[in-house]
């Protein structure tokens, strides 16, 4: 009888295994302004948009991702500064790829200065391993323009350079949703332009909707107010004519 033996490691098994993991102290994982107001107000984006359509999705910023590489019994973990994935919508303090059975569909990064060579080398062929269906890098620059690169799976499967459109623009078909650059930040639009509103955006109008509720709300006090009053008025005048009609009568 022929003995079982586990299949030889391939090479992406054997590159998964020597990736490093994003850790707090790793060099490429520190973030200045520059990069952890995108990557979060981006994130915050797209929560918003998913939850006021009631989308199926899990959003999450700079969460790790917790992955077993073949062959491994040791866990490693990636920590994308977003990413999407098709799970349910709940708390997690990581992302367990054994447990919830699926690499995030959507994976973004925001590049810094640290980070350029692991975000657009080894993480583009892990993320390409793992099962990412868009990659998407988003590098912000200080007093010049903000750039905009992915890469998607193709009908072959593996990752290939995801083309811009005309105005430098891409468009996402795992989100549905149209990805732009504008003064500065890493923004997102339907396919009929609408904006998603950032948080500040988001904040700013449910405080102009108290404010007009509120404003509402005294325009009818003061209509039931001088309602009260002209009826005050109207009975003195009817009791007034009534003595009137009394004295002369």
């Amino acid at each position: 009888m022929a003995l079982w033996r586990e299949p030889a490691p391939t090479a992406d098994d054997l590159f998964l295994a020597s990736l490093a993991d994003d850790t707090e102290d790793a060099p490429w994982m520190v973030m200045g302004d520059l990069q952890f107001w995108p990557a979060s107000s981006f994130a915050h984006c797209l929560r918003i948009y998913a939850r006021g359509h009631g989308l199926p999705w899990y959003v999450a910023c700079m969460l790790p991702i917790r992955f077993r590489s073949s062959g491994s019994r040791r866990k490693q973990q990636l920590a994308p500064d977003c990413f999407v994935a098709f799970v349910p919508d709940h708390a997690r303090e990581s992302y367990d790829l054994d447990a919830e059975g699926v690499f995030p569909a959507f994976v973004l990064e925001v590049v810094s200065p640290s980070s350029v060579q692991r975000d657009a080398q080894d993480k583009l062929r892990a993320y390409g391993v793992l099962g990412a269906k868009e990659y998407v890098l988003f590098t912000p620059q200080e007093g010049g323009p903000s750039t905009l690169a992915g890469y998607r799976r193709d009908a072959a499967g593996p990752l290939v350079p995801w083309t811009a459109g005309p105005d430098g623009r891409l468009w996402s078909d795992v989100l549905g949703l149209r990805l732009i650059v504008d003064a500065g930040l890493l923004l997102a639009e339907t396919a009929d332009g609408q904006r998603l509103r950032s948080p500040e955006e988001e904040a700013a109008a449910r405080l102009e909707a108290d404010r007009a509720r509120q404003e509402e709300a005294r325009a009818r006090h003061q209509a039931e107010r001088a309602r009260q009053e002209a009826e005050v008025e109207n009975a003195r005048l009817r009791r007034e004519l009534a003595r009137l009609k009394r004295e002369l009568g």
